[in-house]
């Protein structure tokens, strides 16, 4: 639906896939898409925010949550400071073991955006003036640093979009009043969180989907659905994740491995190579 604006246009090639748009209005773009996630800020004024499912309106210290794909409009602008963070979470370089085990991580960056739209709702949630004024002040810098063009600006804009996650996350509420809880059942939800917080221990497919009050097969689909892997596979990707920030923390291979739960140091190796492209040993070199 509408114009759909295209990654290359917006984090051109060997750069950062994270910018950052300061502006008053926004309603000249109409009904739009884009091929990567957006988190759209409002530090000022009142909208109407429309998407494909409904409208609503929004006002000073709304957070919205628009995935890929996902089509969206402003009308009705009226005093509006709008601070858009547009960024590929997939392919930045986030430490996941430090925020996969809080409940908004799944809801703001863990599903894939099918779900969001066979569920027909994106996620929303309001900020605390504190938590507001802080953002504003470290996102207006950015966008301050990114339009000086200086060599150092992408990482001025890259170190405030890490600033802001923790923040978003612990403002993101489900059970609070104007936010949109994850569509997923309540069982699913807390054998998810187990995961999460215990997934460098070796799980079975048989109790994860008894925890989740399903059968085995339920589960796995149900999984498929939110995160487009199996349940195992989400978790080892997690696991290399996490070991990749230990090595990044000067653990040795072995013992990055051990951490996140795998016994055998080669099999850690050949399945890290499979999954991430390079030897543990070139990543570790290469970020050292």
């Amino acid at each position: 639906m509408g114009k759909i604006l295209k990654s290359a246009d917006y984090f051109p090639s060997g750069q950062l896939p994270v910018r950052v748009y300061y502006t008053d209005h926004s309603h000249d773009l109409g009904f739009h898409s884009h091929e990567f996630s957006e988190i759209a800020i409002l530090f000022e004024g009142t909208a109407i925010y429309e998407t494909e499912y409904g409208k609503d309106v929004i006002s000073s210290g709304d957070v919205l949550m628009i995935p890929p794909g996902g089509s969206h409009r402003y009308r009705e602008e009226k005093g509006v400071r709008l601070m858009n963070i547009l960024f590929d979470f997939r392919q930045l370089n986030i430490p996941v073991q430090h925020i996969c085990r809080h409940p908004g991580y799944v809801a703001l960056f863990g599903i894939k955006p099918e779900y969001y739209r066979r569920s027909r709702f994106y996620p929303k949630f309001k900020l605390r003036k504190e938590r507001l004024a802080f953002l504003e002040q470290i996102l207006v810098e950015a966008d301050t640093w990114q339009k000086s063009g200086l060599p150092g600006a992408p990482l001025a804009v890259y170190g405030a979009f890490l600033q802001s996650i923790p923040v978003l996350l612990e403002s993101f509420a489900p059970d609070c009043e104007g936010s949109m809880p994850v569509p997923l059942p309540e069982k699913f939800q807390q054998t998810l969180q187990y995961m999460l917080n215990n997934f460098s221990v070796p799980q079975n497919m048989s109790a994860l989907a008894k925890r989740a009050g399903m059968s085995q097969s339920t589960f796995t689909r149900t999984f498929k659905k939110a995160f487009g892997q199996t349940p195992l596979h989400y978790l080892l990707i997690l696991r290399l994740k996490a070991a990749q920030e230990f090595l990044r923390d000067g653990l040795a291979i072995s013992e990055a491995a051990a951490k996140c739960g795998f016994d055998d140091c080669n099999y850690f190796s050949r399945i890290y190579r499979k999954h991430l492209n390079e030897r543990p040993g070139q990543w570790k070199k290469r970020r050292n």
